[in-house]
C-alpha cells in the first residue's frame, strides 16, 4: 500500500518494504522448491515463470464521484420494512463504493496504470418458520458506473419482494421426500451452479512436484475430454464491458501480470479445450493467456482467475418452451410433479424452489430441499437443454469476476430433505412494533 500524497521519499520508502518482503517470500520457495526436486523426479519439467512481451500503457485515473447519502437513507428505508412483519428475525442493507487504481512495474520493462470503480448494495433478512428451520434471504447488485445501479423506487420495490418472499417461505410445506426426475434451473441459480463446477475447475493452477496432473481440481486430467454436454460452449472473455444490455464486472485490460487480456475458450462444445492461465505455466500450457490476477489485499501473488465466464448454448430454447419441455418429461415418467429452482445459495442448495404440478401446471413454493448428486459428472451427462436467457452474476470477491449463464435443464436430478437443524423458536414473542402507550 502507498501513499496517497505525492511523497516521493515515502512512496520509494514502501516499494522497497514491499519489494524486499516479496524477495524474502521468493528465496524462501526457491530453497523449498531445491529441496524438493531432491526428492521427485520429473518427467516432463515445466517452467516456473513464463516470458511475456513488455507493454506499455498509461489509462485515466478513477475516482468516486457518488454521494452516499440518497443511498444510505434508501438503506435505512429498506430495513425498516422490519417493522411490517414481526416474524421477521433481521434486516440488513449495506452498500460498498470503490475505486481502484493499480499500477504495475517490471524489470521486464512493463509499466501499466488503469483504474476501474465498482458500486454495491445489498440487502439480506433472516426468520424462522414455526418448525425452526432457518430462513435467509438476500439480494445484491454490484455494477462498475453507478448509473448501473437500480434507482431507490426499485431497490425498495426489491426489499419488500424479498420481505414477502421470507413470509412465503415460512408458510410453505417442507419437501419430505425424495424426488429423482427432471429439473429447471433458472439463468440465475444456473449461474451458481457454473461458478462451483466450472469457474473452479477450468483454472489452470500448477500441481504440486511429484504429482502428475497437469494442474488442480476436477477437470485436471479431462483436457481434451467432453466434461459438457456438446450442445455447451464456455469462453472467458475479460475485454467484454456488458452483455445483453447486462454490466460485467470481470473486464480489465491487462491482467495483474502485466499480459494484455484475451479472449479464451475454455470448452468447446463439451469438450474442454483450454484453462485460464496466468504466468506459472502448466504442462501443454507454456504462456500466459492474460489470466493472471491477484487478490486486492498486500503481498498476495497474482494466479489464475476467471474474468467474464460465459456459458451459451447451441439451439437454446425460450423460458416458456424449457418449462414445457420440462412438464413433457414429468408426463412421460407419469410423475406429478416437477422441480424449478428460482435461487441457489454460493453452496448450490436451493433457497427459492417451486414445484410444478403436472396436472394444472400450478407452482408450489417448497423449503428444507437439498440435492443430492448435483456435480461434474450430472453437468456433463444430465443436462439436455438449455436458454437463451443469459444472466449475468457479478461477484466482487476478492478478485472481481462475472458468471453469464443461461437457464438449465437437468433431465434428472435427486431433490430430498435437507439435512437442517431445527432451532429452537424465541421462548417469548417478539416486542411491539410500536411503543406501548
Amino acid at each position: 500500500m502507498v501513499p496517497l500524497s505525492d511523497d516521493i521519499a515515502a512512496v520509494r520508502h514502501q516499494i522497497w518494504l514491499a519489494t524486499d518482503q516479496t524477495y524474502k517470500v521468493a528465496a524462501e520457495a526457491l530453497s523449498a522448491k531445491q529441496a524438493q526436486l531432491k526428492q521427485f523426479a520429473v518427467d516432463q519439467p515445466v517452467d516456473d515463470f513464463a516470458h511475456a512481451d513488455p507493454v506499455q500503457y498509461v489509462g485515466p485515473l478513477v475516482k468516486l464521484e457518488a454521494d452516499p447519502n440518497p443511498w444510505i437513507a434508501a438503506l435505512r428505508q429498506a430495513t425498516a420494512l422490519y417493522k411490517t412483519d414481526p416474524q421477521v428475525e433481521s434486516c440488513n442493507a449495506s452498500l460498498h463504493f470503490q475505486a481502484v487504481n493499480r499500477y504495475f512495474v517490471s524489470s521486464e520493462g512493463t509499466a501499466i496504470r488503469d483504474g476501474q470503480t465498482f458500486y454495491s448494495v445489498s440487502l439480506e433478512a433472516s426468520a424462522q418458520a414455526s418448525d425452526g428451520m432457518r430462513l435467509e434471504r438476500s439480494k445484491g447488485f454490484t455494477v462498475t458506473a453507478l448509473s448501473e445501479l437500480p434507482s431507490q423506487a426499485e431497490f425498495q420495490h426489491t426489499a419488500e419482494g424479498l420481505i414477502a418472499s421470507l413470509k412465503a417461505m415460512r408458510d410453505a410445506p417442507v419437501v419430505s421426500e425424495e424426488y429423482r426426475g427432471p429439473v429447471l434451473f433458472s439463468a440465475r441459480a444456473a449461474a451458481t451452479v457454473f461458478a462451483n463446477l466450472v469457474g473452479e475447475n477450468v483454472l489452470g493452477r500448477k500441481p504440486p512436484l511429484g504429482e502428475p496432473s497437469r494442474t488442480k481440481g476436477a477437470f485436471a486430467t479431462s483436457y481434451q475430454s467432453r466434461v459438457l454436454p456438446d450442445m455447451i460452449s464456455v469462453v472467458d472473455d475479460p475485454t467484454l464491458t456488458t452483455i445483453a444490455g447486462q454490466p460485467l464486472l470481470g473486464f480489465y485490460k491487462y491482467d495483474d501480470d502485466g499480459v494484455k487480456a484475451a479472449k479464451v475458450t475454455v470448452i468447446d462444445h463439451g469438450k474442454l479445450v483450454n484453462y485460464v492461465i496466468g504466468r506459472t505455466p502448466i504442462r501443454d500450457f507454456p504462456t500466459s493467456n492474460g489470466h493472471g490476477r491477484a487478490r486486492r489485499i498486500p503481498s498476495n501473488p497474482s494466479g489464475p482467475s476467471l474474468g467474464n465466464l460465459i456459458v451459451t448454448a447451441s439451439d437454446p430454447l425460450s423460458p416458456a418452451d424449457l418449462k414445457k419441455k420440462l412438464l413433457e418429461i414429468c408426463k412421460q415418467r407419469d410423475l406429478p410433479y416437477c422441480y424449478y429452482v428460482e435461487t441457489a445459495d454460493p453452496l448450490m442448495a436451493p433457497n427459492l424452489l417451486y414445484r410444478i404440478w403436472v396436472k394444472d401446471g400450478h407452482e408450489e413454493l417448497v423449503r428444507g430441499a437439498a440435492f443430492g448428486d448435483l456435480d461434474t459428472r450430472a453437468l456433463r451427462n444430465d443436462v439436455v437443454a438449455a436458454g437463451n436467457d443469459p444472466f449475468a452474476g457479478n461477484r466482487l470477491l476478492n478478485i472481481p469476476h462475472s458468471i453469464v449463464s443461461p437457464s438449465i435443464l437437468f433431465d434428472e436430478l435427486e431433490v430430498k430433505p435437507a439435512n437442517k437443524n431445527r432451532e429452537k423458536l424465541p421462548e417469548y414473542p417478539p416486542p411491539p412494533l410500536t411503543p406501548a402507550k
